[in-house]
């Protein structure tokens, strides 16, 4: 929608960590928990809306492809990781 990746970045990550005062959050400092969210850029046609209700037409979006919280895999779109089992059961075939 305009901004510059690395202020999109920003916005979701460190700035809204500092507004709920949380600076242990949005960020990758050593000795922080490994909350990482791993972004693709997905080309087609799309709409899109701002806060406001504001719609664009937009030929990129981000998509989330795997998200990790406290250095585990809790998301992954499109099996990119090894398969973990769950409760000592071996993974299905």
């Amino acid at each position: 929608m305009g901004m510059p990746f690395k202020e999109v970045i920003k916005a979701s990550t460190w700035t809204p960590a500092q507004v709920i005062k949380r600076e242990e959050l949005g960020n990758l400092s050593v000795g922080a928990e490994a909350d990482i969210a791993i972004l693709g850029i997905r080309k087609g046609n799309f709409g899109l809306f701002d806060y406001t209700g504001y719609k664009v037409k937009a030929t990129e979006k981000l998509e989330c492809e795997m998200t990790i919280r406290a250095g585990r895999i809790v998301y992954d779109l499109n099996a990119r990781a090894t398969p973990v089992t769950l409760h000592g059961l071996p993974p299905r075939n």
